[in-house]
Formats: C-alpha cells, sequence, structure tokens
C-alpha cells in the first residue's frame, strides 16, 4: 500500500526583521529551515489547462530523501503529478483526526476523493503529552471491506479492497447539488464498532467543483451488431469454456486489474467502468493462450457501469454471440468468466438466481438506471467486466459485483446486456427470419 507520510510535529516560527528578508529556499543554505521547508510543502498553486480549476500541483514521486514531500495540502483541489511521465490526477484528500492532550496519542483518518474512486486508511500513534507519553507502535490500516456515505439524508453502501472504492454516479450527482448546509459522513464498521467520520464543508465545495468541471464527457462509438449463429442445443459447462474463452481478456496496467470480452470484429473490448475508472487510459490486454495487446479507453458510461477498449490488435479474434433481444429468466444455467485476482482463463457456474432493478437495499450498492442480472455464480475481484454466457454460449450481462464480506453468500451480480446496448442505441442486425428470444440465429451444428 502507498502510505500518505502525517506530519505529526509542528514547528513555530517567530519572523524577526531578518527572517522576513527574502530568502532562496531553492539554495543549499535555506532550503532547510523552517520557513523553506514549509513553503515548499504546500505544492505550487496553478490552473489545470483541462478543466480551467484552481489547484494545487503536488509532485507524488520525488525522490525519497527530498524536503518537499511532507503536507498534503487537505481539503484543495490537488493535481497530483508524476515528475518522471508527466501522467497525474486531480484529487481532493481530508483528514480527521484527534489528539490527546494529556497523553499525546493520536488518531484519525485520511480519504482521497477523485471523480472515480474513493481511498481510505485510519492510523494511529503514540507520543507524550501534558501528563504522560504513550508508546502505542503507530500503524495505518486500510478501510473495511464496506464503507457508507450519508449525504443530504441518502446513504450509498460502497464495496472494495485495499480501502478502494468505486463512486456512484448516483452519488456523484448529490454532492453536485450539495449547499453551504449540506451534511456529509463517512461510516466505518469493523466487527460491533463503528465510527463516523465527518467530511468538512470545504472539502464538499471542492468535491463539488471537482464532479462539476473534471468529469470527462464521452461521444458514442458507432458500433455494427450482426446476429450471430448459435446451436439449437444447450452446452455444457466445457463447451461453453472452449468457446468462449479465446475472445475473453484480463485488462491490466499499474493501477487495477480486470476482465473483457470481445464485442465486435473491429478489436472493441467492452468491460466495467470501475475496471478503468483509476485514471490511466492505456491498457494491456491478455488474451487466451498468453495473447498480449495494447488497448485504449474510448467510451465510459458512469451510469450503467461499463466501458469500452479498441485494440487494433484483437481484430482477428471472433466476437462473442450477444443477447440482446430478451432479459433471462430466473432459474436459467450461465456460466461466470473472467480473471479473478488475476487468475485468467477462470470460469464459474450456477443459475440465474433473479433479474431485478436496483431498488432497497441495493440502492447506493449497484449502479443505478440498470437492469441487474443476480446469480450464484461466483464472481470475485478480477472477475468484473467479463461476460456471464447462458447454456448457448450467448453474453446475457457483464460481471460487475458481489455482496459478501461475511454476511451474505452467493449474491453477485452482472449488468444486463440488453440495458448496455440500449444505452449504446445499438440494435441487432439480420437478413434472416428463424432468430431465437435472444436475437440470434439458431442452427443445428456447431456455432460461434
Amino acid at each position: 500500500m502507498n502510505k500518505l507520510f502525517i506530519p505529526l510535529l509542528f514547528t513555530i516560527a517567530i519572523q524577526s526583521p531578518i527572517n522576513a528578508a527574502k530568502v532562496n529556499c531553492d539554495s543549499a543554505v535555506w532550503k532547510n529551515k523552517p520557513q523553506c521547508k514549509e513553503k515548499n510543502s504546500r505544492g505550487t498553486k496553478a490552473v489545470d489547462k483541462e478543466t480551467g480549476l484552481e489547484v494545487i500541483e503536488f509532485v507524488k514521486d520525488l525522490d525519497w530523501k527530498s524536503t518537499k514531500r511532507e503536507k498534503i495540502p487537505w481539503s484543495k483541489i490537488v493535481k497530483v503529478k508524476s515528475a518522471l511521465d508527466g501522467n497525474y490526477e486531480l484529487a481532493v484528500f481530508d483528514r480527521d483526526y484527534a489528539d490527546s492532550f494529556s497523553t499525546g496519542s493520536k488518531e484519525g483518518a485520511v480519504t482521497k476523493w477523485t471523480t472515480d474512486q474513493l481511498r481510505g486508511y485510519t492510523y494511529s500513534a503514540g507520543g507524550c503529552g501534558f501528563w504522560t507519553c504513550t508508546y502505542e507502535r503507530a500503524s495505518i490500516n486500510d478501510f473495511p471491506g464496506v464503507v457508507e456515505l450519508y449525504i443530504a439524508e441518502k446513504s450509498f453502501r460502497l464495496y472494495g479492497d485495499n480501502g478502494e472504492y468505486v463512486l456512484p454516479q448516483a452519488f456523484i450527482d448529490e454532492v453536485k447539488k450539495s449547499t453551504e448546509i449540506t451534511e456529509f459522513n463517512l461510516k466505518l464498521k469493523s466487527g460491533s464498532k463503528s465510527v463516523v467520520v465527518p467530511i468538512g464543508s470545504e472539502t464538499i465545495n471542492s468535491l463539488k467543483r471537482l464532479f462539476s468541471k473534471a468529469i470527462q464527457t464521452w461521444d458514442k462509438p458507432q458500433i455494427n451488431l450482426v446476429a450471430s449463429k448459435v446451436t439449437k442445443k444447450k452446452l455444457n459447462t466445457e463447451e461453453i469454456a472452449n468457446k468462449t474463452l479465446p475472445s475473453v481478456v484480463m485488462l491490466k496496467n499499474e493501477r487495477g486489474l480486470g476482465s473483457g470480452f470481445i464485442l465486435d470484429n473491429t478489436g472493441l473490448v467492452i468491460t466495467n467502468r470501475h475496471v478503468v475508472s483509476g485514471g490511466d487510459k492505456e491498457f494491456q490486454l491478455i488474451g487466451d493462450g498468453g495473447i498480449k495487446a495494447q488497448g485504449k479507453v474510448i467510451y465510459v458510461d458512469r451510469k450503467l457501469d461499463f466501458a469500452l477498449v479498441r485494440s487494433n490488435e484483437l481484430r482477428k479474434i471472433k466476437p462473442l454471440p450477444i443477447c440482446y433481444a430478451s432479459y433471462p429468466t430466473p432459474g436459467q444455467n450461465v456460466v461466470a468468466l473472467g480473471s479473478p485476482e488475476g487468475l485468467a482463463g477462470t470460469i464459474t457456474r450456477g443459475i440465474v438466481s433473479a433479474v431485478r432493478y436496483p431498488t432497497g437495499d441495493l440502492e447506493g450498492v449497484a449502479p443505478n438506471y440498470v437492469t441487474l442480472i443476480q446469480t450464484d455464480a461466483s464472481i470475485s475481484p478480477g472477475n468484473s467486466g467479463g461476460p456471464l454466457v447462458n447454456s448457448k454460449g450467448e453474453v446475457i450481462g457483464i460481471n460487475t459485483f458481489n455482496i459478501d464480506y461475511g454476511k451474505s453468500q452467493n449474491l453477485n451480480f452482472a449488468v444486463s446486456m440488453v440495458d448496455v446496448l440500449k444505452a449504446l442505441e445499438i440494435r441487432g442486425k439480420s437478413f434472416k427470419s428463424n432468430l431465437n428470444k435472444c436475437g440470434n440465429i439458431e442452427k443445428s451444428g456447431w456455432f460461434f
């Protein structure tokens, strides 16, 4: 885990007439003086050219011995920039903490917010206070698997790993509507203990500006979907795996890992939005048998949680047949394919447990505005973006998330392909009349 170093001691400097004189903080004589260290640690104010936002530039990969990497600019829009390759992201950092005057102990929570993700951890440390000293070893821990956000009388439950969570579009919309009196709290629960972390008004205002100006808009690509030929008979799991896995890929870069599958014959790969939400638009695509290609994100739908990645190197891989004309029915046999925890070519099987809209307990958890296919076929981190297929190998959904963390089992969900294709304004095309209920051409024999 990349740890943010929290300054625990502060120096108060009293300006004298000599100190008030202008000094060169880049010189060897002055750069380690308190006034220069304080100046250097605040970052540089600038205007981001892409968004027009006023930001504080903060270099993330300075030499670890540098005296400049000390203080995070809290509650401001920060341009976290790489000095090595020029890549950057816009983020807002927030901190809630308490320290004991009598014992010197310290504890708190740090959050990092981007247009796509929340990253958070808690910390604690001993120290010396007015009366005594505590000798607790300093510790930093990722947020638990589930956190809850409460804003404007609405709640959102986020499921994540290693202290990272994807922000739902509905939450972002609430922040954009916030006012000066809007209250925003984050709730953490570990075992029987719950902790409420208040998010300050300055942070809310910065998030509002960030979400209003920094979220990219995308032009919908032109996609022609042709009805596929599929067999009339039901395939067993081994047959489905043999026919489907060559068209399933693993998406990988330094920020994340996920799955996807070939949508058409132009090298277009479809995956989840949260798989590509780290900020990087370039991915390595690893296919069946270790085939490697490069792909670039060309479209993102934040509401339905899907994205499109183009790779010209995958043009020769056959696309999977899509079930675009009807939703599945409960009890149908299904197979989920993907790369859980980076284990490419993994398949799990089960049934469609339900087809539902995200209401009730699923509100604030699932992608909004989309039909969800609930299944007991296991979906784990890394499976996201892979296909959920029926017994004829037709893709009925995109594997998206599961609900687990000790309280539930076999609650896995996929985004319906019917809704995804409607959002892309795609309709299946065929000159044949003998189409099955999914909209594909059904024939005797072995197809797709």
